[in-house]
């Protein structure tokens, strides 16, 4: 993690794993995972980042839902 100035190693993995489930990457979050709990991530905070990445995956479903009802409603009949 030499890459990363600011960021300790568990903020870099809990990131991955939000990443990991947003992107729907199951290797990925595999991955994270891992290291996650290897550089002493605890089971709530891997919980809360695998809530965030939910969220973050959710956002643009619930906003194309709602441009499409909108598309509809608006038709001229």
């Amino acid at each position: 993690m030499e890459n990363f100035k600011y960021l300790d190693s568990k903020t870099i993995e809990l990131a991955g794993i939000a990443a990991s489930i947003a992107g729907g990457c199951r290797p990925c979050l595999d991955y994270h995972f891992k290291k996650a709990i290897e550089v002493g991530c605890t089971p709530d905070q891997v919980k809360e980042s695998i809530e965030l990445g939910k969220m973050i995956k959710q956002r643009p479903i619930k906003d194309i839902y709602e441009h499409a009802e909108n598309l509809i409603n608006n038709i001229k009949n």
